[in-house]
Formats: C-alpha cells, structure tokens, sequence
C-alpha cells in the first residue's frame, strides 16, 4: 500500500505543475486569441451586410423604389405642414370650425412662447401656438377637438383646461393650447 500512496503523490507532483501551467497557458495566450477571433469574424459579418447594402444599392430597381419612398414622404410633409402663406389663413379656418361646432365666446390669440426641443433647431420648420377659449357644454368641446384633430394639415391640441361655470346655467369655460408647424420661408427666419 505504501509503494501505492509514492505512486500516487509523485504522479500529482508531475501532472498538478502541468495543469497548473496548461490553465495559466489557456489564460494568457489562448483565451485572448479567441476573443480576437470572435471579434474579427463580427466584423467581417458586418462588412459583409454592409457590401449586401451597397450592392443592394446600386441596382436601379432599389433607386427606383427609394426615390419613390422619398417622394411619398415628401407628399406626406403636407399633412403636417402648414405654407408659411397659408399660416395667417390658418386663423380663419379654425374661426370657422368654432362657428360649425356652435361655441359661444370664441377668442383665439398667438402664444409667443419659445419652446426647446427638436422642432425649434430645425431650419426649414418653425412651430406656432395659439391660445384657444370657448365657453360650450361637452358635445361643443367634444366635436370642436374632433374637428381641430381632423384638420388638414394637422393641429396639435397640445393642452386643454375646463372650468366648471361660476352659475348654475352657465356654461363651462375651456382653453385650449394649440400648435400648429409652420414652413419657413427660404433665407428668412420666424
């Protein structure tokens, strides 16, 4: 048994220095490599997608159907687009959606608030608000706001507020934030 036991620790004596050495070497040198390697081949997959795309690109069906998207988008911009001619006439037209909804009180005025956002750095596209006030019963609001989100080119109705009426036959009192996105005319700014 004791010739046993010699075997045994001088075969752990040989082989542990070796899988130590093989752990340290797996750690240091190929573990690396791996992780390299994998990162090479997503590079290649991506240039690979990449040339898909630009040959892709480069048939005339693909050019021809991107410069119809392009098209449609542009067609599209009308409808959330306001002329900056038509931007004054704008006023008359809601003036006119109040009178068919049958609202008392109607008055309406330009909000020179700034805003920060996206829409204030474009170059191309100003935002304009209006204040909005009316005095109607919910049906009035109801089918006013309808009207106003169903507009062509779209106004935002951004906030709205109702009063309860002071007397007991009064009528609700309602402000409205409204804006509307203006084109900006070329060379000048709003």
């Amino acid at each position: 048994m004791r010739v046993r036991n010699k075997y045994l620790l001088i075969m752990a004596m040989v082989w542990g220095p070796c899988l130590a050495l093989a752990t340290a070497a797996y750690a240091l040198v190929l573990r690396p490599q791996i992780e390299r390697q994998r990162q090479l081949e997503t590079r290649v997959a991506d240039a690979k997608t990449l040339y898909a795309r630009a040959l892709d690109a480069a048939k005339t069906e693909t050019q021809t159907r991107l410069a119809e998207q392009v098209r449609r988008m542009e067609d599209r911009i009308g409808d959330f687009l306001v002329g900056f001619n038509e931007a004054t006439a704008l006023a008359f037209e809601i003036g006119d959606l109040a009178r068919e909804t049958r609202l008392d009180s109607f008055g309406m005025k330009p909000v020179n608030a700034q805003t920060t956002g996206p829409v204030t750095e474009r170059e191309h596209v100003a935002e304009k608000r209006l204040s909005v006030n009316f005095e109607g019963g919910f049906p009035q609001f109801a089918c006013f706001l309808n009207a106003l989100e169903r507009h062509h080119p779209v106004l935002f109705v951004e906030t709205f507020t109702i009063n309860r009426p002071m007397e007991t036959d009064g009528r609700p009192r309602v402000d409205m934030g409204v804006a509307v996105l203006v084109e900006k005319p070329q060379g000048n700014a709003i």
